[in-house]
């Protein structure tokens, strides 16, 4: 025995916990960024408005990496759940009486 055990309800909880920090990390900073200030040259203004559009596409992926990492453990629950559901009726198969 390894030692390793994994709880069904831990799995589906860190999974609703991941997809509700995604869409609150999402939402503290808007879609499409406005209002960058004039910084007095048009060079300047080109190179602060990418380094802000930049920042604003950093912050989607990491969004979609936090549900991505939510998805992938509700896979995880699921498959386990599914597994486990196929092993009880497959034992049950076998074994049909009571287990004295």
């Amino acid at each position: 025995m390894s030692g390793f055990q994994v709880v069904m309800s831990d799995l589906q909880d860190m999974a609703s916990t991941f997809h509700t920090e995604a869409q609150t990390f999402q939402a503290i900073m808007p879609q499409s960024p406005g209002g960058i200030p004039d910084g007095g040259s048009a060079a300047f203004n080109e190179s602060l408005n990418a380094a802000v559009q930049l920042a604003a596409l950093a912050h989607l992926q990491i969004g979609a990496d936090i549900e991505g990492n939510g998805s992938k453990l509700q896979t995880a629950h699921d498959r386990y759940q599914y597994t486990e559901d196929n092993l009880t009726a497959l034992a049950q198969q076998v074994n049909p009486g009571p287990l004295d």
